[in-house]
């Protein structure tokens, strides 16, 4: 675990991320069919918080089971394992705020070249990002 410098806190140390979703914007046509959306699950295997940020606002879930991971596959999700990192040099990038964006800072993700959820499971897969549940 990566100690944070509050007291009693610490980081999750791994997360997964949840792709999927439906075409609820006239915008999401133009993606990959099955990558509409991201969301992030972390957790520490009894109690996940998912964090889904969707266009106008960011939804914080607090899930107290410890098949959170298999709900979301139920629902129709494909998820990536992965473990968040603090980046090491700090990049600034005049972005609009998507789900994308949202995770990638989470993640501590630093690439200006991922805008989809598509491209950002690509990116995950080629870091050899544990892939669960695959459909």
């Amino acid at each position: 675990m990566i100690y944070t410098p509050f007291i009693h806190a610490y980081r999750y140390p791994y997360a997964y991320v949840a792709f999927g979703g439906n075409t609820t914007r006239w915008w999401t046509r133009f993606l990959k069919k099955g990558f509409y959306h991201c969301a992030l699950l972390v957790g520490n295997g009894f109690e996940w918080l998912l964090i889904d940020p969707v266009a106008h606002y960011t939804d914080l879930i607090l899930i107290r089971r410890r098949n959170a991971p298999q709900i979301l596959t139920a629902k129709g999700y494909r998820l990536v394992r992965t473990t968040p990192v603090v980046p090491k040099e700090i990049k600034f990038f005049l972005r609009p705020l998507t789900c994308v964006e949202t995770i990638k800072r989470f993640l501590g993700i630093i690439n200006p070249k991922i805008w989809t959820p598509y491209q950002l499971f690509l990116y995950l897969k080629s870091q050899k990002r544990k892939i669960f549940l695959d459909k």
